[in-house]
């Protein structure tokens, strides 16, 4: 088939809606699917800048039919959210409630119940997952007197937040992620003294029933970045991107390897060698009907690629397939599977003029042509969702333009949506 019939045959994207009221800063987004063919997209909010300016949170959800709500209020320092069940959520919130940066508020909403889990000094972004049923785990990690803890609070069901767990004390912690599988399992790891360590809890046992595992050690300046999931039979995948700093007569690298544990396992298998070099943002997403899809951005940033893997027989990834050649400034990855369209990756690429925005792009299984989802406005931050009508885009935008000759209190930043429109036979 030649060029001009790939491209005659690609899906496009319909005209974009906007879903938000304007504000200066609107994102990151947070999406996700519930388990009835419907979606939530939330995001935080800012206007004007200082420490006095207002902030806030909205979601918009997607019915059955496809309909996208109009914006509800979602609690301000919104940090994760998440779908299930029939239209239900979970919202979870951080916010700061002192002058000095020292107390924050961690609090976890769903419907008109929203439960505090923590008052105290949180470090980095606290970590939710939940499962179709509602089941969930909420993980963060708190400064006590130069101290560094890792707490977890679960649930099962739509019942009650335990009592938070102390699962990791001392040291200093730099990394966290969590993942709950569909029968109970739950999943928290975290970096503490340049070492990878996983805590995994099967349905009916204690934190204390299975010991910390050291899956990773670095003995040199290292950043990591964590990503954890379980597929549909209760098989955890755990994925570590390692990026060794350079130093003298040592190049820099970063690695990215990962690990599974069968769903009656006590131990996880050996490493899997997942790139040598230049991977970054590693996202663990469902891939049915029983896998993982591990989507991630590989080389450097000025002629990166969109990859992704899916895993296959005994938990390891299959090989690694590009959705589209080496572009600059590939960012703002999102990969899911549908079941019409099979896997379906978005990202930005920057804007030619600098000014910090970008053009959205999204491509599909077998990966052809590149599909434009945004208009050529300053785009920044996208995410893709699977809604029982098929597969939707959300992005924050500013159409009236940014950069530094437009005022901020003339930025206007909006969420916006648009809808893959499948080619014709």
């Amino acid at each position: 088939m030649n060029a001009v019939a790939l491209l005659a045959a690609a899906a496009s994207w319909s005209a974009p809606q906007t879903v938000s009221a304007p504000h200066t800063f609107a994102g990151p987004l947070f999406g996700s699917n519930d388990s009835r063919g419907g979606a939530l997209v939330a995001w935080g909010w800012q206007d004007d800048i200082g420490q006095a300016a207002p902030t806030g949170a909205g979601a918009v959800t997607v019915d059955r039919a496809g309909s996208v709500s109009p914006e509800r209020r979602a609690p301000a320092g919104l940090v994760a959210a998440q779908a299930y069940g029939a239209g239900r959520s979970l919202l979870l919130a951080n916010r700061q409630i002192d002058k000095t940066g020292q107390r924050w508020r961690l609090t976890v909403t769903d419907g008109a119940t929203t439960t505090r889990l923590a008052t105290a000094f949180i470090l980095f972004r606290p970590q939710l997952s939940v499962a179709p049923d509602g089941s969930a785990i909420v993980a963060w990690v708190e400064l006590h007197n130069r101290h560094q803890v890792v707490k977890v609070s679960t649930r099962n069901g739509r019942g009650q937040f335990s009592r938070p767990v102390m699962l990791s004390t001392g040291g200093q912690h730099s990394a966290l992620t969590t993942a709950i599988s569909r029968r109970g399992d739950v999943l928290v790891a975290f970096v503490r003294s340049r070492r990878v360590i996983a805590r995994l809890r099967r349905p009916g046992d204690s934190w204390s029933s299975w010991r910390p595992d050291v899956l990773a050690v670095a003995h040199v300046k290292t950043t990591w970045q964590l990503a954890a999931g379980f597929d549909n039979t209760a098989r955890a995948e755990l994925v570590w991107r390692r990026h060794r700093l350079s130093r003298a007569g040592h190049p820099g690298s970063t690695p990215l390897r990962a690990v599974t544990a069968g769903p009656s396992a006590r131990r996880w298998s050996r490493s899997q060698s997942l790139e040598p070099d230049g991977a970054r943002d590693p996202v663990l997403t469902p891939a049915l009907p029983s896998g993982l899809l591990l989507s991630y951005i590989h080389g450097p940033n000025s002629a990166a690629t969109p990859r992704v893997r899916v895993t296959g027989a005994g938990g390891h990834f299959g090989p690694a397939r590009d959705a589209a050649g080496p572009q600059g400034g590939v960012r703002s990855l999102s990969a899911i599977y549908d079941g019409a369209a099979g896997i379906v990756v978005g990202w930005i690429i920057p804007n030619p003029s600098g000014d910090g925005g970008g053009i959205g792009y999204a491509a599909a299984e077998p990966f052809g042509p590149r599909e434009q989802v945004t208009p050529n406005e300053a785009a920044f931050d996208l995410r893709l969702v699977r809604t029982a009508n098929g597969v939707r885009a959300f992005w924050t935008a500013r159409p009236d333009g940014t950069g530094p000759s437009v005022p901020v209190n003339q930025i206007h930043t909006v969420v916006r949506t648009a809808l893959r429109v499948p080619p014709g036979p």
